[in-house]
């Protein structure tokens, strides 16, 4: 923890005071790992209200409830085109390449702003990222109304991820995952079936149910995930790889070619999709309140993103700077 100056607003940004921002596991690898730039402040999971408006901003007033996607965008480029706006190199990343929101306040581009309805409670708005990246990996999947899906991994991404499966109708929906708590969050969140896999590896009920999956969202990076999401997939099927793993895996290609597999990475999200994010949040569609574990004051932030090391039944910690 140390004091800075509070950020003032370019001409096209505004400034928020932060209500409530969420611990991600990037962030807790990125510091575990020693990847964090000196001075840098982490944080891209938030929500808050406008303290400042930059002279060139309009539509938008001091006081005003707003979530923010951390992500830039120069909005001209053939990446950005692709809706591929975190790997646009001419727009910083809030909390990854510029300041963050693990402070009182930040400082926003005024397009990466979404408006939060007045009656919903203003830490909502700090599960739209996490949400829009699971959102975007059940987007690639291609799922439809009945169609069986497995989440592999049952940490906040997997947890989301069931959330916007549910939304898509899919079903039923299996979770896999170790970790007791996070098992118990995946049932209260819409999953059909939640295995432990210690007890019951995912080839087993497979084998047992004599059925395999329309896709499958590996949200794990557990060893041998892959390889397996590859053989429980249906023919036709869909692999979203959404854990961001440095795991090395030989691609089984006779099987993915005479299965006619899809394969696909997932990673962040599209401006369209935060915005549908903030949508379902603001009318009360997903029951994202059910993954928060606590709730933990600035000064008790840095313990906390240690804690979430080994998670145990800890699923989703809020950072709330003013507490």
């Amino acid at each position: 923890m140390t004091e800075v100056p509070d950020p003032t607003p370019a001409p096209d940004e505004v400034v928020v005071e932060v209500d409530a921002c969420g611990l991600c596991g990037s962030d807790v690898h990125t510091l575990q790992n020693g990847h964090a730039a000196d001075g840098q402040i982490l944080g891209h999971e938030f929500s808050g209200r406008i303290a400042g408006v930059g002279r060139d901003v309009t539509g938008w007033r001091e006081g005003q409830p707003v979530a923010a996607s951390p992500l830039g965008s120069c909005g001209k480029c053939r990446i950005c085109a692709r809706g591929l706006a975190f790997r646009c190199e001419a727009a910083p990343n809030i909390g990854i390449t510029r300041q963050g929101a693990y402070a009182q306040y930040v400082a926003v581009p005024a397009r990466q702003l979404a408006a939060l309805p007045p009656e919903l409670p203003v830490e909502t708005g700090s599960h739209a990222e996490p949400f829009s990246v699971a959102l975007q990996a059940v987007k690639l999947s291609q799922v439809g109304p009945g169609d069986p899906v497995l989440v592999y991994g049952v940490g906040p991404i997997g947890l989301y991820a069931i959330m916007g499966l549910r939304l898509a109708g899919a079903g039923p929906i299996v979770a896999a995952g170790r970790s007791a708590g996070r098992r118990a969050a995946a049932a209260a969140v819409g999953a059909d079936v939640v295995l432990d896999t210690r007890e019951k590896p995912v080839a087993q009920y497979v084998a047992e149910a004599g059925v395999k999956f329309a896709a499958v969202l590996e949200c794990s990076a557990a060893p041998g995930a892959f390889a397996e999401a590859m053989a429980v997939t249906e023919p036709g099927g869909t692999v979203v790889e959404v854990a961001l793993t440095p795991e090395e895996v030989p691609v089984p290609l006779f099987g993915m070619l005479s299965e006619g597999l899809h394969l696909v990475g997932s990673c962040a999200f599209s401006d369209e999709t935060y915005r549908t994010a903030v949508d379902h949040l603001a009318n009360g569609r997903a029951p994202v309140e059910k993954l928060v574990s606590e709730r933990v004051s600035l000064d008790d932030t840095p313990d906390a993103l240690v804690r979430l090391r080994t998670p145990a039944t800890l699923v989703r910690i809020i950072s709330r700077p003013w507490n």
